[in-house]
């Protein structure tokens, strides 16, 4: 085996409570320890000062060659240049010196062993005869070794408390000594016997690890070896044993004998294991002081371990300072102030310091209190550090002085109230500037008179509470109170108080610190949690928890409610072509319109955007019906937000779209009404939004529907999914074609050919739709490029007609984009014709008429689409630069069968007529239908009747045809 120690202390010979010196202070055996690398002994234990008369001190140091231990100077230098040689270890016997000069017949026996990482030469010394030896050769009788004394042996190993044994390896006998056999549970005799039974009380699980360490001993090159087990004694409790082994070769260098020592260590191992349990309640202890503490490494002042008090006292995280040392941080004060505490702690000093200055991670310095102690850890010496902040105490020690030495320049300049009263009566002896600006009260009105006096108390007892805390903790530390003020406003402050006492009064230091600001912004902070910032309603949290309270009261009382939900119909145009700060203000109105409309008890709250919920609370069902009761509350409301809005010098009117869940029918929680009354409102949106719905069940299939196709559309543009199919516009005097409209469909994969309005109003709503309104404007321009490139139609006569969204129309972009449009393709602007929407001109008529205008002076065509099918008014007409009028097919659908939709449609024909637009009769799938329109003055015709929506090709082979067929001789 080897020693490996760093226990052994050279300028000492002593040895620290370790195995090897232990071994080699005990053993019977007379040992030398000498040191290579210096030559010079290093210890001999008392054992070697019996047999030779030495002292160990003398010999300590004295080079080994002028020891004159050995006879034969020649024999020494042999033996010690085989060793040399690696060929150790040595044995040989020999005659010794001793002090008197007597010569002694030993075996001596030469190892090596490493100390602190060092090679050593240990000489083992045993006599071969009881008496010394004058002068000659050893006889022949030295070969015969005689033991030492069996008394002094067995003393010897009993102050040692250590068992020997040996191992015949042939038949497997052990003998061990009473010592060893006591160690394992046997009578206190010499033990001879089978190895397997003398080792059976050890555990399975060791034996197994034994019996593998001694076939690892037997085939190895190594002498010596170590090992540990256990075994179990007759209370149940555990023994750990050490033993150690050496083997022994016969001459045909096969294992001969094993020769060892037991120790009892399971005392040893309790103290290990006590110290782990040591150290982990130190960490436990160590981490919850409430004092700030640093753990650093003695002799190089490397950081350890901090704990909590320090990281939330000095604000550094653990990061910042573990594994470096103190000397490369500022976190003591001054760099010269720093040097000295960090030598002396490196040192190993313990330290005190009652004042020191500590950075803060954020630059600023505390005062505090610093001691240290020194501690052992791991066999690593550490010191910990205590650093008490004792910043505040010293603020109020220096507040103290400086009230004795008449209010000093530091006590006046506190930006806090500082105060001195006498604890007895409550008198104020002195104030600071600090304590007039929080009250109000100069020094002159409060000194001399108590706070109950000046009326400072917001609560009565106050100063009752904060004296009992005093008495009860001895001092107070920011404590939260309200003081009012001299102008009889309510201050909340933080105070701390201290007890002085000044030429034997019993005083008290009231420090306060003014946080009324900062309370507000808490308050107000909590506030916004709960409510819109913008107009201060109750946000969709505050919403729920007054729904779930709401359930609960109608549960109990039989009462009912209802689940208003608000849309803002195209409120996102609004905001696109006006600004989000107009947007803001139209927003702030509807609120106000709301409320000035609902109930106290209930409702009115903003779940962002331009979304609005109104709950309705307490309704019973009496004469008129529940339902009938809560549409009346809808149209109140929809009708005063319908109401004309003049907002910045814009006039505006808004439509709203409300989605109705009734409670409890719909949902009994917040998730399951807010989710149904907005697939209401989309219900709602899909009928042509302003207006209200109720939910039903079959809402809720469609609503899954219409999210899966918005989905859907996100990714059907890249997809390659959308197509484009043009519709001929005929002019039926001439019978010609004048144009066409573009429709977008999708060739969905799973559903097969979609008309536009199965997807329109999924696609307004998507984000997609400007990429999509883009991609369509621009295809059309390719189109029209390839046609007039072709001949196929004259610049001035044909033109394509591209619908817009109101919301692309809006869009800041959208000018910019078909100007590229038509640049890129070559395309004159008066071959484009723009299908404006009706929706677009009512939301933002100032912004649709600039666009609208800018766009007709460029030369683009300009139509408005639908008219008639929403809210606009005829007279918006003659103020917009539009150059062809479309009726709404819903028009054309009953006008055979209706005279009054005739009537309408000849009153608009006739308006456009006077305003000098064309007008476009668009839906005609009769004849019937075409036979009432060919009795008015309408310029073009176009629907299924005349030609379905067709693909560029099948419109480009129509187009060849019409110009053939108007080239032929026949055509005039």
């Amino acid at each position: 085996m080897e020693f490996v120690s760093g226990a052994f202390v050279a300028d000492t010979g002593q040895y620290q409570d370790d195995a090897f010196g232990i071994l080699f202070h005990r053993m019977p055996t007379a040992g030398l320890l000498v040191c290579e690398q210096s030559n010079r002994i290093l210890a001999a234990n008392s054992a070697f000062d019996q047999l030779f008369g030495w002292e160990s001190q003398a010999l300590q140091g004295l080079p080994d060659e002028r020891f004159p231990l050995w006879c034969d100077a020649a024999e020494r230098r042999r033996w010690l240049a085989r060793y040399a040689a690696g060929q150790f270890p040595l044995t040989l016997d020999t005659s010794l010196r001793c002090r008197d000069g007597k010569t002694l017949a030993c075996r001596l026996s030469i190892e090596r062993v490493s100390l602190a990482s060092q090679p050593h030469r240990l000489y083992l010394l045993q006599p071969l005869v009881h008496s010394t030896i004058n002068d000659g050769p050893l006889q022949s009788r030295a070969a015969e070794p005689i033991l030492p004394d069996q008394d002094s042996l067995a003393l010897a190993l009993d102050a040692s408390q250590m068992g020997i044994w040996e191992l015949d390896i042939r038949n497997g006998v052990l003998n061990a000594s009473a010592r060893s056999a006591a160690l394992h549970g046997c009578s206190p005799n010499a033990w001879k016997g089978p190895l397997n039974i003398f080792m059976a009380v050890a555990l399975k699980e060791d034996q197994r690890a034994m019996r593998r360490a001694f076939v690892a001993i037997c085939r190895g090159r190594r002498r010596r070896h170590r090992l540990t087990y256990r075994i179990s004694q007759p209370d149940g409790r555990l023994r750990w044993l050490e033993a150690t082994a050496r083997l022994d070769r016969d001459a045909e260098d096969q294992p001969l004998r094993l020769t060892g020592t037991l120790l009892d260590i399971t005392a040893r191992r309790r103290s290990e294991q006590a110290l782990v349990e040591s150290q982990q309640k130190f960490s436990e202890l160590f981490q919850v002081a409430p004092e700030p503490y640093l753990l650093i490494y003695t002799d190089s002042g490397v950081i350890i371990e901090l704990n909590r008090a320090f990281i939330r006292t000095f604000g550094y995280c653990q990061q910042d300072l573990i594994g470096t040392p103190m000397s490369n941080t500022s976190l003591i004060g001054s760099s010269k102030e720093s040097q000295a505490v960090i030598s002396e702690l490196q040192a190993g000093k313990t330290v005190h310091l009652d004042e020191i200055e500590v950075r803060h991670i954020d630059g600023t310095l505390h005062i505090c209190e610093l001691s240290s102690a020194l501690f052992t850890i791991n066999r690593q010496h550490c010191t910990l550090v205590s650093l008490k902040d004792i910043t505040a105490r010293k603020a109020a020690e220096s507040a103290l002085r400086a009230s004795e030495n008449k209010f000093s320049r530091a006590f006046r300049a506190s930006p806090d109230s500082i105060s001195i009263t006498e604890k007895r009566s409550g008198r104020h002896l002195d104030v600071n500037e600090g304590f007039t600006r929080l009250t109000g009260f100069t020094p002159v009105e409060a000194i001399g008179r108590t706070s109950a006096e000046l009326e400072l108390w917001a609560e009565p007892g106050e100063r009752d509470a904060i004296l009992a805390e005093l008495k009860r903790c001895g001092r107070i530390r920011q404590r939260e109170l309200r003081l009012r003020d001299k102008y009889d406003q309510i201050r909340i402050v933080l105070i701390s108080v201290e007890t002085l006492d000044i030429n034997g009064t019993d005083c008290l230091l009231t420090t306060a610190r003014d946080i009324t600001e900062q309370k507000y912004i808490e308050e107000r902070v909590r506030h916004l949690a709960y409510h819109d910032a913008l107009t201060d309603l109750p946000n969709r949290l505050l919403l729920s928890d007054r729904l779930v309270q709401n359930i609960a009261l109608y549960n109990r009382h039989r009462l009912k409610g209802a689940l208003l939900f608000f849309d803002l119909d195209r409120f996102k145009q609004i905001n696109d072509t006006l600004g989000h700060a107009f947007g803001d203000a139209v927003l702030c109105e509807v609120t106000r319109r709301m409320l000035s409309v609902v109930r106290k008890e209930d409702t009115v709250a903003r779940l962002g955007g331009d979304e609005f919920v109104v709950l309705i609370s307490g309704l019973e069902e009496n004469e008129q019906p529940f339902a009938e009761q809560i549409s009346q509350s809808a149209m109140k409301l929809l009708n005063v937000l319908a109401e004309p809005m003049d907002i910045d010098g814009h006039s505006l009117q808004l439509s709203t779209s409300v989605g109705i869940a009734l409670i409890p029918d719909h949902g009994d929680n917040p998730e399951t009404l807010l989710k149904r009354a907005d697939i209401a409102l989309y219900r709602v949106k899909e009928s042509g939004r302003n207006g209200i719905a109720f939910f039903e069940e079959a809402m809720q299939t469609q609503a899954a529907e219409r999210l899966a196709m918005e989905k859907e559309l996100a990714q059907a543009l890249q997809a390659g999914q959308m197509r484009i199919r043009y519709q001929p516009q005929f002019d039926v005097s001439r019978q010609r074609i004048i144009g066409v409209e573009a429709f977008l469909f999708w060739d969905h994969p799973d559903r097969g050919w979609l008309a536009p309005d199965t997807f329109e109003d999924a696609l307004e709503q998507s984000d997609t739709l400007i990429e999509t309104g883009h991609w369509l404007l621009e295809q059309s321009c390719q189109l029209l490029s390839r046609l007039l490139d072709a001949g196929l139609v004259e610049p001035v006569q044909f033109r394509v007609s591209v619908n817009v969204s109101a919301r692309q129309f809006h869009h800041p972009d959208f000018s910019r984009h078909l100007h590229h449009a038509l640049e890129i393709h070559g395309v004159p602007p008066r071959c484009l014709k723009l299908g404006i929407p009706e929706s677009a001109v009512m939301q933002d008529m100032s912004g649709t008429l600039a666009r609208m205008t800018e766009l007709h002076q460029q030369g683009v065509l300009l139509s408005i689409n639908n008219l008639g099918a929403g809210y606009s008014s005829l007279n918006y007409l003659k103020r917009l630069p539009v150059d062809v009028l479309k009726i709404n097919q819903s028009f054309v659908q009953d006008c055979a069968a209706s005279p009054h939709d005739a009537a309408v449609v000849r009153a608009i024909i006739g308006i456009a007529h006077s305003l000098d637009l064309e007008v476009v009769i668009e839906g005609i799938e009769t004849r019937e239908q075409l036979a009432v329109f060919d009795q008015l003055p309408c310029d073009y015709f176009q629907g299924p009747l005349f030609c379905p929506a067709v693909d560029a090709a099948r419109l480009t082979h129509m187009l060849n045809v019409f110009r053939i067929a108007q080239q032929s001789p026949a055509a005039d």
